[in-house]
């Protein structure tokens, strides 16, 4: 299962990365993450405990390893299961009006089928769309 959303943000890609790379201090303008913490610095290999909320309001924990750390253009991470791998990648592109930001999610395995009842395509993209409009938001003021 894969999915997708982007925003563009009328704001250079350095600006840009200043803010969406400090991962640690999204809880305090995204209404999606309730706690981020990362076990090191901001480095491939490194991990990341992130309470989130759900769509419908209660909180769950996702514990995933920082994979890909491109200053300016990649962040991504990995979280592992018993059967399944969820993978999501953010980019930052430059664009004439702005960065875009794209956030990718794919999510494989044989057990992939017992994430998406609770993780539907629907509730990923409200997650992701909440996140980048509050990202969006942050960076306006």
């Amino acid at each position: 299962m894969s999915v997708a959303a982007s925003v563009v943000i009328p704001a250079d890609p350095a600006e840009v990365w200043r803010t969406w790379s400090d991962i640690e201090t999204w809880p305090e303008w995204n209404p999606v993450y309730l706690k981020v913490e990362m076990d090191g610095e901001l480095a491939s290999g490194t991990r990341v405990e992130m309470q989130m909320r759900h769509p419908r309001g209660r909180a769950f924990w996702t514990r995933p390893w920082l994979t890909d750390v491109v200053p300016g253009s990649e962040l991504s991470w990995m979280a592992k299961g018993m059967g399944l791998k969820a993978r999501t990648l953010t980019t930052l592109e430059e664009v004439p009006s702005g960065t875009k930001l794209r956030i990718d999610a794919q999510t494989t395995g044989f057990m992939a089928f017992a994430y998406r009842i609770a993780m539907t395509r629907k509730v990923q993209a409200s997650l992701f769309l909440d996140t980048l409009n509050a990202f969006a938001e942050r960076m306006r003021v």
